[in-house]
């Protein structure tokens, strides 16, 4: 009977210990649910927006920032620090963009011969328009060149005074008003801005000179395209540049502009002389 009386005394107090330990692991679990994850703290860095090719200027289109929880080692953290430089790899969409992969100035004129490949060359345009001269223009932004240009001659040419000779015509220079025979062209398109150069000027002349250094804009271009360009800027014409959005590759058709151009779309009429005695 005693011996009986202590087995369920010995079983009362193992049942007693197992509801102890069930009790104690759901409140633990309770707890868990009612106790919120600490969130893990992230860092903003600069991203890839797209594929970024080896030996390409990191324009503003390029990269965005974003939030990771995981940043390696140089990660870049601003968008301003990665604008203007050159790419040493290729860069993947999605990735955290490092300083290491980066060269450390912007634009460097040394980096210059690998930016331009087997087809191009690089040609410098002095910046006198109002986007280069006020800096609206920046180092990996495309342009487009326009030009206005007299094409016009004052006089025939040296072949048509011969042939006027020969045919008997007695050949008298007239002198006229030339100030209606230019025509504006969009000459050359797409062409990409790979450094913004300013003239340095001596310390001691920054304070006194209130006026913007002279300045130029170093051009990628087809060699053919480059000849194209020299003439535009040796001759009398004048050069403006447009600025493209950064993923416009379009080639526009665009028609030359004369003052016959504007007569014919606008309905322009020219005055009638008035009669005599009116």
């Amino acid at each position: 009977m005693k011996r009986r009386s202590w087995l369920w005394f010995i079983a009362a107090l193992v049942l007693a210990g197992l509801a102890g330990l069930i009790a104690i692991f759901a409140l633990r679990q309770a707890a868990t649910r009612e106790t919120p994850e600490a969130a893990t703290p992230g860092r903003v860095v600069v991203v890839a927006r797209q594929p970024i090719a080896v030996n390409s200027t990191v324009r503003v289109d390029n990269v965005v920032s974003e939030e990771r929880s995981s940043v390696p080692s140089g990660a870049a953290v601003q968008i301003q620090d990665v604008l203007g430089r050159i790419t040493l790899r290729d860069i993947a969409q999605g990735e955290v963009i490092l300083m290491q992969d980066l060269t450390s100035e912007i634009s460097g004129t040394r980096n210059l011969p690998f930016l331009l490949g087997d087809d191009k060359i690089a040609v410098a345009l002095p910046a006198n328009d109002i986007l280069g001269k006020w800096g609206a223009v920046a180092p990996g932004d495309h342009v487009d060149v326009l030009f206005t240009l007299d094409v016009l001659l004052e006089t025939p040419l040296p072949f048509e005074i011969r042939d006027m000779a020969e045919e008997g015509i007695n050949f008298q220079s007239v002198e006229r008003d030339q100030s209606l025979d230019k025509v504006s062209v969009l000459s050359l398109q797409n062409l990409e801005v790979l450094q913004v150069i300013d003239e340095p000027v001596p310390s001691e002349q920054q304070q006194e000179q209130a006026s913007l250094p002279p300045r130029a804009l170093i051009l990628k271009i087809d060699p053919q395209d480059a000849m194209v360009l020299k003439y535009l800027v040796d001759s009398a014409g004048k050069i403006d540049l447009a600025l493209r959005s950064p993923t416009n590759n379009t080639l526009f058709d665009v028609e030359p502009v004369n003052i016959n151009y504007l007569m014919l779309r606008y309905g322009i009429r020219l005055p009638e002389p008035l009669e005599q005695g009116r």
